[in-house]
C-alpha cells in the first residue's frame, strides 16, 4: 500500500494540490477523479518522482518502490516507434534487469491477458493503432515485472472495443498488481474502480468505495456540477 500524506504543490503562485492525503490499496484499482486541469496528472508525476512536492511525504512498505512503477502518460509514446513489439518488450524488460529466459517466461505467463501479441509481435510499434499501442505498453509493463501501474487518462483516443478490452485486462491484473488511474471518463472508472478519490479546488473532497453508475454520477454532479457530469459521462 502507498500512503500519500499532506502533499502540496504550486506553480507560479497557483496552488494545484493542497494538503492532499489518501492511500492506494494493493491488488485494487484506485481512480483519481475530476475534470481536466484539476491536478490529477500533477499528483501522478509526484508519485512517480518526476516532480517534487512543495511539502508532504509518500510512504510505501516496498523499499525503492518508485523503481517498481510503470507510468503510461496520456498521448505519449512509451516504446520505440521503429522497433517491433517484441523488440520493445525485450528491451524494456532487459533495462529492468530481467534475463531473456525470464522475459520469455513472463510473456507466456501474461499471454492470456494479451492474446493479440502473437499477431503483432513482429509489427513496428508505429504501425499499431492507438488502442493497440496502449494495450502493448501495459503488456510490456507486466512482462517487465512492474508492480505498480499508473495510467493517466488511459481511455483517451480509444474506441469502444479497445475500451472494453482495456477494462477487461485491468480487471484481471488487479489481482496481483496495484493500479492507479486518472480519468474524467466517468463511465469507464465508475464500472472499474475499487476506490474513487475526487479532487476539487486542489483538495481531496471525497473518497468512496465502489459505486454504482447512478451513485457515482450523483457524487460527481454534487462536486463538479450537473453540466460537467453529463458532459463527461457521455465520453
Amino acid at each position: 500500500m502507498i500512503h500519500i500524506k499532506n502533499i502540496s504543490k504550486s506553480f507560479d503562485n497557483k496552488t494545484v494540490l493542497n494538503n492532499v492525503s489518501f492511500s492506494i490499496g494493493d491488488n485494487a484499482i484506485t481512480s483519481l477523479i475530476g475534470p481536466n486541469g484539476i491536478g490529477k496528472t500533477t499528483l501522478l508525476n509526484i508519485l512517480c518522482g518526476v516532480l517534487s512536492p512543495d511539502q508532504g511525504i509518500i510512504e510505501c512498505e516496498t523499499p525503492y518502490f518508485t523503481r517498481e512503477i510503470f507510468t503510461v502518460l496520456s498521448g505519449n509514446q512509451h516504446l520505440y516507434a521503429k522497433n517491433t513489439v517484441k523488440e520493445n518488450i525485450y528491451f524494456l524488460s532487459t533495462l529492468r534487469g530481467l534475463s531473456k529466459g525470464e522475459i520469455k517466461s513472463n510473456i507466456e505467463k501474461y499471454h492470456t491477458y494479451f492474446p493479440l501479441y502473437d499477431s503483432i509481435q513482429g509489427s513496428l510499434f508505429e504501425e499499431l493503432s492507438f488502442g493497440q499501442k496502449q494495450l502493448t505498453t501495459i503488456f510490456a509493463a507486466l512482462v517487465a515485472n512492474s508492480q505498480y501501474l499508473f495510467l493517466d487518462e488511459p481511455t483517451e483516443g480509444l474506441d469502444l472495443a479497445h475500451k472494453k478490452q482495456l477494462a477487461s485486462v485491468l480487471s484481471l491484473i488487479k489481482q496481483f498488481k496495484t493500479i492507479l488511474l486518472t480519468s474524467h471518463d466517468l463511465d469507464f472508472v465508475s464500472s472499474l474502480s475499487d476506490e474513487l478519490v475526487f479532487i476539487n479546488n486542489a483538495k481531496i473532497v471525497n473518497i468512496s468505495k465502489s459505486l454504482s453508475k447512478e451513485q457515482f454520477l450523483k457524487v460527481y454532479e454534487t462536486i463538479y456540477g450537473e453540466e460537467q457530469g453529463n458532459e463527461n459521462y457521455l465520453l
